[in-house]
């Protein structure tokens, strides 16, 4: 079992117990393209690169504060998405990169206030259609979710319920479901939500889960129905004291969930719980506590194969 993991301190490899560092950066995402080289996104605004061997390379800097989220799409292209909230895009696997400057004109870009915290709101997710590169989903992590059928040309805000946006994941096996994580908790709209025509309606997911700042969820390539999920009793800010994390399995796409995980004592981060999309009976997650956890059933049952890591930011298979 290998993993890429993005934390606080850098980029490492984890491979069968032990930990390797690629990069010195802090990392908030990561992406492995097919020929196995690992993509990821810095808090410095930079993209890195590693290919399996030699130093990591800087692929591109100054694409914001911070690169906060990938996507890469069938055909190859990559999205990413950054602090302040932009989106920038690449057409040959993240060597060059444009802006798509469309994204801050769109109609409500001017009511995305951050998190309250003096902080300038970010594309917290972005997310590219399975079987059409076009269309390109962006969630704010302040604004609600946007999407475009045009590679950028022009945008459209899907309504979501709650703005807070955390994560968005779209199905491989039904390119029509979208799944969304949302945090905030102070309204009973928060929690996660699914769309089964692209975003057109939403439906809560996870209602019964009693942990509603949700944040990391993985949906399964080959069964659409299969999703696993992480929710929170409290905000990411006392995750380090205060977690109590709880994991969710669902096989009816998030009308029923079972509890797989129970308590943990960090928070699992926007991009730090992943299923393996070559071997789907894989899955992952890593705790803002140093903690990963690792299942080869599918989410049915996880076991701990490490602790005393970093703050877990982004967990990708290698």
């Amino acid at each position: 079992m290998r993993l890429f993991l993005g934390t606080c301190d850098g980029l490492a490899l984890f491979e069968d117990g032990e930990v390797t560092p690629l990069a010195a950066t802090g990392v908030l995402c990561v992406v492995r393209l097919a020929d196995g080289t690992a993509l990821a996104g810095t808090a410095a605004g930079s993209i890195l690169a590693w290919a399996g061997a030699g130093e990591t390379r800087v692929l591109a800097k100054d694409l914001g504060d911070a690169v906060t989220s990938l996507a890469l799409a069938k055909n190859g292209r990559l999205v990413a998405g950054c602090r302040p909230a932009g989106i920038w895009r690449s057409k040959d696997l993240g060597e060059s990169w444009s802006v798509v400057a469309t994204l801050a004109a769109c109609p409500g870009a001017d009511q995305w206030t951050g998190d309250g915290d003096g902080i300038r709101a970010a594309v917290s997710a972005v997310g590219s259609h399975h079987k059409d590169a076009r269309t390109i989903y962006v969630g704010i992590d302040a604004g609600g979710v946007y999407r475009s059928r045009d590679s950028g040309r022009s945008w459209y805000n899907l309504g979501l319920p709650c703005p807070d946006v955390q994560s968005i994941q779209l199905s491989a096996a039904r390119p029509e479901r979208v799944f969304v994580t949302t945090g905030g908790g102070r309204t009973q709209a928060c929690g996660a939500f699914c769309s089964d025509d692209e975003g057109i309606t939403w439906r809560a997911i996870g209602e019964a889960n009693h942990r509603q700042y949700t944040m990391g969820l993985a949906a399964h390539p080959t069964e659409p129905d299969r999703v696993i999920l992480s929710a929170s009793s409290a905000r990411p800010a006392v995750w380090k004291s205060h977690a109590h994390c709880d994991v969710y399995l669902s096989t009816d796409s998030g009308r029923r969930f079972r509890t797989v995980v129970k308590d943990l004592k960090g928070g699992i981060r926007r991009r730090a719980l992943v299923i393996n999309p070559r071997v789907p009976s894989e899955a992952a997650f890593g705790t803002s506590t140093g903690e990963l956890w690792y299942s080869n059933d599918g989410g049915e049952s996880f076991d701990r194969v490490g602790d005393g890591l970093p703050d877990l930011l982004a967990v990708a298979f290698a």
